[in-house]
């Protein structure tokens, strides 16, 4: 691949409004009983398509307003969260969409707010403050994205206890100096052009492993919380230790191992996203969804232990 043929690679992945899909994370792509349809009932433009098994979006119809990030239970579309964490912390938890009237920090629509970055700012700031403009009348987000940012700011106080307040109109705040502009429209022109430099061609390397950043930033905000309810499952007595909870499992949290002539079921807490694919999936119907105690969110627990019915067959 040439120098050019990197530059339009580079310009269209820039401008591409699409969030990243990763269908080893997609409950519909794991055969999750029960599907999954959340992403295609959150889009307000009809940009999600479910089909063979896997999610496409539209390049044409998705404004990239983000609603469908936030209400994947995989975590298998996401945006960058990088530069949205950033903009938080210099607006010292202050953020508004790009419809809003007022200084500070912004962000493109405040449907990219995800339970992980609300938690991360409450947990640094303690309240976050949100500027939206008029989301009836908006074409990249819609009406639903304040009901969408109270189901967010929901789910981050499982992590760590955060006020956020969403004002319409314009976000309190200094007025903007010369110099201050100046400095901002600069590092955005460097990030800009930092996105849109080429990469040359390298020898491929191995897909990054870990939980993904969503789950690092829910992470974080919880070492900072006194007490956190993170989701956990819970495996009762009739478990047949078979693979289905792992099979299912978008974060890859539930692993089954083999000791001796026993098998046991562990669960990663931290990466646990708390979607329910297990529960639903179970054939015998013995797992439960709970919560972990903030002790247990940086262990791997047992979940289940013994011989399988079907071990000597």
């Amino acid at each position: 691949m040439g120098f050019w043929d990197n530059l339009l690679h580079a310009f269209l992945k820039a401008t591409d409004p699409r969030p990243r899909y990763t269908e080893g994370r997609c409950l519909l792509y794991k055969n999750s009983v029960g599907g999954c349809d959340r992403c295609y009932g959150a889009c307000p433009r009809g940009a999600v398509r479910l089909e063979g098994w896997r999610v496409e979006l539209d390049e044409v119809l998705c404004t990239g307003c983000g609603l469908c990030t936030g209400v994947c239970p995989g975590v298998a579309l996401e945006f960058p969260l990088g530069a949205i964490q950033e903009a938080l912390i210099r607006g010292r938890g202050k953020l508004r969409c790009s419809q809003a009237e007022g200084k500070g920090e912004e962000v493109l629509c405040l449907g990219r707010l995800t339970p992980g970055l609300l938690a991360e700012a409450g947990s640094r700031f303690g309240k976050v403050v949100l500027a939206r403009g008029d989301c009836a009348a908006c074409k990249v987000g819609g009406p639903t994205v304040p009901e969408h940012l109270a189901r967010m700011a929901e789910e981050a106080g499982r992590y760590h206890p955060v006020e956020v307040e969403v004002l319409e109109g314009a976000l309190p705040g200094e007025r903007v100096g010369r110099r201050e502009l100046f400095q901002a429209l600069a590092g955005g022109a460097r990030r800009t052009a930092a996105d849109l430099v080429p990469e040359l061609p390298l020898p491929e390397e191995p897909e990054a492993k870990g939980p993904p950043p969503e789950l690092r930033l829910r992470l974080l905000a919880a070492g900072r919380a006194e007490a956190v309810r993170w989701p956990r499952i819970q495996v009762e007595e009739g478990c047949t230790l078979c693979p289905v909870c792992t099979n299912v499992c978008p974060t890859e949290a539930v692993r089954r191992v083999r000791e001796g002539e026993e098998y046991v079921l562990r669960l990663q807490v931290a990466v646990c996203t708390g979607c329910g694919a297990c529960v639903q999936s179970c054939p015998p119907q013995v797992i439960r969804l709970g919560e972990a105690s903030k002790a247990e969110v940086g262990e791997e627990v047992e979940l289940y232990r013994g011989k399988p019915p079907w071990y000597d067959l």
